[in-house]
């Protein structure tokens, strides 16, 4: 549809008019919490959609997605700053004001609290479009560690009036909410910058390769949106396998049951992915990359995959 509203009426229409059994591969960005409040009543399987961020909301729907939203990309790097050896205290997680940001800032200061055993990070909330990087760098410069929210227009100055009074602190980022690479940062910066990528490219196994090539020369598909494409194809391999395992005696509540029994699942083109009754996200964890200013490259920690316990 042309719209949120316009798609989910159409989605209504299908299951009332033609039987529609579950929903798969579904591009849901915008309209997550409408689309499962609508699923909900029915238990209508919800079997990998396409979003930037699942939200929290999902316990008591059929809803099964492939990768971790914000918050929990977030609590990553929460982790990742405790793991460094800040202090509770001297972590900050900065972002603009606003609902949109409300939950992944309190779910850092959770994660750091329950990682570290004790202690409370801070916050540092600005209004958006009015962002002063000099000022604001007043209000960060001496923390260890900043879990930075907002976007990279309010990032890149905010890196440079930090660089300029001689602070550095290691900065945390979501992927989601960079428009380009960091490479122009100061170079006080050099490797105390870490990113949460949901996935990459390292995810694709030569087999996971080889089918989906197979598809495009079949299907003729497009070069846009590949990782769009690769999200379907999960999503598909998630519900055959929910099939498989649901067996002959087909149900919504079969099928549901099935997938949440799957544990490190492979799909070839994501992260291996494991669901049961209280996990609704196939890859609970985030890829962390480290950023080497000096070679302008990006670097992966370890092997690359942080999964979030």
């Amino acid at each position: 549809g042309e719209s949120a509203e316009a798609s989910l009426g159409n989605l209504r229409q299908a299951l009332a008019e033609e039987g529609a059994f579950a929903v798969v591969g579904a591009y849901t960005i915008g309209f997550d919490d409408a689309l499962l409040e609508m699923l909900r009543t029915d238990k209508v399987p919800l079997v990998g959609p396409f979003t930037l961020d699942p939200g929290d909301a999902f316990f008591d729907a059929a809803a099964f997605y492939i990768y971790a939203g914000f918050d929990e990309q977030a609590r990553a790097l929460a982790d990742q700053a405790v793991m460094q050896g800040a202090n509770p205290d001297r972590i900050v997680v900065a972002s603009p004001e606003g609902a949109r940001f409300d939950d992944s800032v309190s779910a850092v200061r959770r994660q750091v609290r329950t990682k570290s055993g004790a202690g409370e990070s801070d916050e540092a909330r600005y209004a958006g479009g009015e962002f002063d990087a000099l000022a604001f760098a007043e209000r960060v410069a001496e923390y260890e560690a900043l879990i930075f929210l907002g976007p990279q227009s309010d990032l890149d100055p905010l890196l440079a009036a930090l660089d300029s009074k001689g602070s550095s602190p290691r900065v945390y980022l979501l992927s989601s909410l960079l428009s380009k690479p960091l490479f122009d940062a100061p170079a006080s910066f050099d490797r105390r910058i870490r990113i949460a990528y949901p996935t990459l490219s390292s995810d694709i196994t030569p087999s996971g390769r080889e089918e989906y090539q197979s598809l495009v020369e079949t299907y003729s598909l497009p070069r846009e949106h590949v990782q769009a494409q690769l999200a379907a194809l999960a999503a598909a391999k998630l519900l055959v396998e929910g099939l498989r395992r649901a067996g002959r005696d087909l149900s919504r509540i079969r099928l549901t049951e099935g997938i949440e029994e799957l544990f490190g699942f492979e799909t070839g083109v994501t992260p291996p992915l494991s669901y049961g009754p209280n996990r609704r996200i196939g890859a609970r964890g985030a890829h962390i990359i480290e950023v080497d200013l000096a070679n302008k490259r990006y670097a992966p920690i370890g092997d690359g995959w942080y999964e979030l316990r």
